[in-house]
Formats: C-alpha cells, sequence, structure tokens
C-alpha cells in the first residue's frame, strides 16, 4: 500500500491554455533540485496548441553568464521561443525555429566562435513537446513521455554507459573503505566520468551514420530528424510529458512522486536501484531538477 505524502509546494503556478479547447490538462508539477531560480527545467502550455517540457542540459564546467548556468539559459530562450509558436508548425519548422533560437543567441553574445570549439558549453536543452494542430508528441533529447499506455524514456546510449562507469567506480570507492558521506559530498565516481562527461559533446547532433552514440539536443546547432522521435496522439488519449528529474514516468504525477521518493530513500546516490550519472548531493532536494505535465487531447 503507497504511503499517503504531501505534494511539494509547485513552482508552476499556472498554464495558459488554448481557447479554443482541445487539451485538457489533468495536472502539472515543476520543483528545483535547489532552488526555484536556479531550475533548469521548465512547463509551459500555449495558447496556439502546444504543451511542451524543457530540460536544460547540466553545465558540465563552472561557466556563467550573467549569473545563469548555460542550462537556464537554454531552458529560457526554448520556452519563449515556443511560447511564439503558430498554431500548426510541422515538426522540422519547430526544430528548426528551436535551433535558431539559440543560434540567435550565441551571436547576440559573440559566442557563436567559443561554443563551437567546445561543444561541452553549448547552451543545451532537450524537449518534448505536443502539438494539437498535428496530433504529435515530438522527442528530441532524453525528456521522456507517455502516449497512452506506453512510455517512451529515450535514454542516450552514452548516458547508460557513463552511469554504469560511475556506480562501478563508486562500489569500489566503497568497498575499499569510502564512506557513502564521501560520495554524497564530492562523489568520487562522477568525478571519474567527467572527462567523457565534457567529451560527450562530440555526439551531439551527430549523424547516427557517423557515430551509434549520436544523440539529439537543441543546441544552436542542425539537428538530424532522424534522431528526433514523433509519436501519434489519438483523441480521448492520455499524455504525460516530464523530464528525466523522474527516475520512472508513471500515468499519475502522485505514483511518479512516489516511486521518485522511494528512489531517494532507497538510493539517494542513485548507485543501484536508479543508476545515474549523479546522485543527490547534500543539501540538495533531489538528483536533478523535474517537471511533469499530464493531459488528454479532447
Amino acid at each position: 500500500m503507497t504511503t499517503p505524502f504531501t505534494l511539494p509546494e509547485n513552482e508552476c503556478r499556472s498554464l495558459s491554455l488554448p481557447p479554443a479547447g482541445g487539451i485538457e490538462v489533468h495536472e502539472y508539477y515543476l520543483r528545483a533540485k535547489h532552488l526555484p531560480q536556479d531550475n533548469e527545467d521548465g512547463l509551459l502550455a500555449t495558447p496556439a496548441g502546444y504543451v511542451a517540457v524543457i530540460d536544460g542540459a547540466t553545465s558540465k564546467s563552472a561557466f556563467r553568464l550573467d549569473g545563469k548556468t548555460s542550462g537556464r539559459w537554454a531552458m529560457e530562450l526554448l520556452a519563449e521561443t515556443i511560447s511564439g509558436f503558430p498554431p500548426g508548425l510541422d515538426m522540422p519548422r519547430a526544430v528548426a525555429q528551436l535551433t535558431e533560437a539559440v543560434r540567435a543567441f550565441y551571436l547576440r553574445r559573440g559566442l557563436e566562435g567559443y561554443v563551437a570549439e567546445h561543444p561541452a558549453h553549448r547552451f543545451t536543452a532537450s524537449v518534448v513537446m505536443f502539438s494539437l494542430a498535428r496530433r504529435e508528441v515530438w522527442q528530441v533529447g532524453d525528456c521522456p513521455c507517455r502516449v497512452g499506455e506506453v512510455c517512451y524514456p529515450n535514454v542516450k546510449p552514452i548516458d547508460r554507459i557513463a552511469a554504469e562507469a560511475r556506480c562501478a567506480f563508486d562500489h569500489a570507492y566503497l568497498l575499499g573503505g569510502g564512506t557513502r558521506a564521501d560520495v554524497e559530498a564530492g562523489d568520487p565516481g562522477r568525478h571519474f566520468i567527467r572527462p567523457l562527461l565534457r567529451m560527450q559533446g562530440v555526439f551531439q547532433n551527430r549523424s547516427p551514420a557517423l557515430s551509434p552514440y549520436a544523440y539529439a539536443a537543441i543546441d544552436g546547432f542542425p539537428v538530424p530528424l532522424e534522431l528526433v522521435r514523433v509519436y501519434p496522439v489519438c483523441p480521448g488519449e492520455e499524455v504525460v510529458l516530464a523530464s528525466d528529474g523522474y527516475p520512472r514516468v508513471l500515468p499519475s504525477l502522485r505514483a511518479s512522486e512516489a516511486y521518485l521518493r522511494e528512489v531517494l530513500a532507497n538510493d539517494p546516490l542513485c548507485l543501484s536501484q536508479f543508476k545515474s550519472t549523479k546522485g543527490r548531493q547534500a543539501g540538495l532536494r533531489s538528483f536533478d531538477d523535474r517537471a511533469y505535465v499530464r493531459f488528454t487531447m479532447t
């Protein structure tokens, strides 16, 4: 039997809905792992008939611009762009406009040369979004979704490898006499995989013909459309869009939150029940920011 719990404060105050109808939002939730102003996840619905979850990529360095991480900047840029989408965009045009928004930001800030040479420092985000006009969910990167009874996590192959390597290193560290407090505070396994995390940007938006580790993200550079997943949605079908701050995306927010609580109670370092490239650090609410929205196309 599931233990009752009170959902923590929702940082998303409201979602605007299409005035002509077509989408019934059942529940939505946004929560930072630390402070709301540092949240790299975003959540929005627009009057033009789009619902989206955006997950700005965790920075691989201490780089900041105007006090914001690159992931926060990417999330805000994409949220602003999606808010201005007209009804009826198809997936290729939507992806192109999101890409252009980030590229234009680089040009305004004089960063185009720097990010071309340093892929790990690009302003990067994953996005999963629903188009009412197209009756489709578009998945760019590793934001998970559910359409009907089927879940589509889309985890990057390189992240599976990095997670296994981190977990193996931390397990070895613990067996060698290290403490869980040490892992929570400093995470030697995370330091072990950091060179890979910094290098994996070379796989970002590469053609899958060039590497089995290629993956899609919005980062201001062209996205190979064959890496974008498209899922049709039927009238009356329930859809969940979320960020990968949820270890499992379940058919309700309460169930998804309950499983997250179970993981944080049993495996806060994310080394066994939920193997990840990072665990919950000391002083943080969770291992990652999180966003969730559940709705039905009416």
